[in-house]
């Protein structure tokens, strides 16, 4: 498929609706649920209060409800993870974002950061796992060694950023991890707000997009 000429809900296939946002109430879940589901997006991705309420949102439909782990900093220690992980599966999520120990990577306590990931995956029995880097606030040098950890843990999928922290996600970042790890899935997240760059992270070699902004990038 020519991702440059992607119509906008061809585009919004390849997206994850990001609803995550600590200020979200139970109204905007409900419309970010709706316009998912309007837009087709492969899946929301929710805190894990809202869970349970977004299955039934959507239960007949095929967008996945994806819920998160040590979010937003991934400073939480080994067993709170774990235990965040059990959780958020007991309650119905299809998949899990973890962010990776920032902290842990920078000081090359490589082995923590992936029994970090090693430990999410053994809870996780089979659903797919994404490690999150958040690449605004690292160096290559630290986003190729991050990438080959989450490789060598077993994880399904690396994902440049939160969209939290400082710093917009490049296509040259989804370039690194893609040439770093050609056997994981790349997804794109930073402060994606428009059709343009969606589609140069899809061209820089990521398999979806996740946003906040689905709403505005449909409507361009």
């Amino acid at each position: 498929m020519n991702l440059i000429n992607l119509t906008p809900l061809e585009l919004v296939r390849k997206m994850d609706c990001l609803l995550v946002a600590p200020q979200l109430s139970r109204q905007e879940i409900d419309a970010g649920c709706e316009l998912a589901v309007r837009s087709d997006c492969f899946a929301i991705i929710v805190k894990p209060h809202y869970i349970e309420h977004a299955r039934k949102l959507l239960k007949e439909t095929r967008v996945k409800v994806i819920s998160v782990v040590g979010f937003p900093h991934g400073s939480i220690s080994t067993a709170a993870k774990m235990y965040e992980a059990q959780d958020i599966l007991q309650r119905g999520a299809e998949g899990i974002e973890m962010v990776v120990n920032i902290g842990g990577l920078r000081d090359h306590d490589d082995l923590v950061v992936k029994n970090d990931i090693v430990t999410v995956i053994k809870i996780a029995r089979g659903h797919p796992v994404t490690v999150v880097l958040e690449t605004g606030l690292l160096t290559d040098e630290e986003k190729t060694r991050a990438c080959k950890i989450a490789e060598a843990a077993g994880a399904t999928a690396i994902k440049t950023a939160t969209d939290f922290n400082p710093g917009i996600v490049v296509p040259d970042d989804v370039r690194l991890m893609r040439a770093t790890v050609t056997a994981l899935s790349v997804i794109a997240a930073g402060r994606i707000a428009t059709r343009d760059a969606a589609r140069e992270m899809l061209e820089a070699g990521a398999v979806r997009i996740a946003s906040g902004e689905i709403a505005k990038i449909v409507s361009e």
